[in-house]
């Protein structure tokens, strides 16, 4: 497989970082555990047991990154009902004093 630097290995950037991260977390493991997936001798319901806590933690994680996700969506309700009240007493003040210059 010819990888070109521009575009990564595949056309899809997303999954280039998907790569990316796949490779840097195996790099971590091989520093931290000393051997590879292929050589990591353990049994079947350990495997299982790892993969529920590794899901586990996701799980918390999304959630908490959807409640930074429904804040910032709040808050920019929120800064968008403040700008448009802000708009809309601007000109009001200023059709009044466009009126009181007029008259």
């Amino acid at each position: 497989m010819i990888i070109d630097e521009k575009e990564g290995i595949t056309k899809d950037p997303i999954c280039n970082e998907v790569i990316e991260l796949i490779v840097k977390r195996h790099v971590e493991g091989m520093d931290k555990f000393g051997k590879t997936m292929a050589s990591s001798e353990r049994p079947f319901d350990e495997w299982i047991t790892e993969t529920i806590e590794e899901l586990l933690d996701a799980t918390h994680y999304l959630v908490k990154a959807k409640t930074i996700v429904q804040k910032f969506k709040a808050d920019n309700k929120k800064l968008q009902a403040a700008l448009a009240q802000f708009e809309k007493e601007s000109f009001k003040n200023e059709e009044e004093n466009k009126s009181k210059t007029t008259s």
